[in-house]
């Protein structure tokens, strides 16, 4: 007969504690994603049919490389490996997919983000036979996703796309999941919650309402480099001349003349 350990002594407390901690401190990690930070994404990808290569779906991996810009935008290299297989000639090919891409994400509170992304690229097959060699050609790319975050640095992210080429009326789509590094842009992760979404966790943020895009200090507050009451990162005119006046984006307006000497 097999003895059997009481549950006390396998779920001992200090395992518990740590269990609980970990519990604890994921749901509330938030991201530095702010202009300056580098993001890496490792993923693995589907697509569905390739007509162009006479090319049933593929399975593979995926690489994305970016680096968050002002105002919430980020540009992104990608690199996607599928191996789809040709549906006459039987065998699998290697498809290899190249593309820049400029992304508008949307933060979250919760340190969450969505992204809206467009971009162009390259359609690369390798040792693909279809009426003779399979030839490369372009694509417009387009995607929605999701980041959530699981600890510190570390996002889970889940990504739809289609891609497409009207000349040779070419329409793919597929998905991605897998996680992504965001790196600050200040050289430090930001851990707790961030109501503003700025980068630094409420704990140490002294000014919470920062907007969207606006660019911080230490201390979570906007700075404005040109001092013409348009935040950095909002500014899209950011070296103003002292004492000119500014319409709502931070760039000069012209003052109307002088009206001259009341009748």
């Amino acid at each position: 007969m097999v003895d059997r350990v009481p549950i006390y002594h396998v779920m001992r407390p200090r395992h518990l504690r740590v269990a609980v901690a970990i519990g604890l401190m994921a749901p509330t990690t938030a991201i530095a994603q702010q202009a300056g930070a580098i993001e890496f994404a490792a993923l693995g990808v589907w697509h569905n049919k390739t007509t162009t290569h006479d090319a049933l779906r593929g399975f593979g991996a995926g690489s994305r490389i970016g680096i968050w810009l002002p105002a919430s935008f980020e540009v992104e290299g990608q690199l996607d490996l599928t191996l789809p297989r040709n549906s006459v000639a039987g065998g699998r090919f290697q498809l290899v997919y190249v593309a820049g891409s400029l992304l508008y994400n949307v933060r979250l509170p919760s340190g969450s983000s969505l992204y809206l992304r467009g971009g162009y690229g390259k359609l690369l097959p390798q040792n693909c036979v279809f009426n003779g060699p399979c030839s490369a050609h372009g694509a417009a790319t387009g995607s929605a996703s999701l980041r959530i975050p699981l600890a510190r640095s570390l996002l889970l992210r889940a990504e739809g796309m289609v891609r497409n080429r009207s000349l040779y009326h070419y329409t793919s789509f597929g998905a991605s999941v897998g996680v992504s590094f965001i790196g600050s842009g200040h050289g430090e992760t930001v851990v707790g919650a961030d109501a503003d979404g700025d980068g630094v966790g409420n704990n140490r943020d002294r000014c919470r309402d920062t907007p969207l895009g606006a660019l911080v200090d230490s201390r979570g507050c906007p700075t404005d480099s040109d001092q013409d009451g348009v935040m950095d990162g909002i500014d899209r005119c950011p070296a103003t001349p002292s004492g000119a006046a500014v319409d709502g984006f931070g760039c000069p307006v012209k003052r109307p003349p002088d009206a001259g000497p009341a009748d």
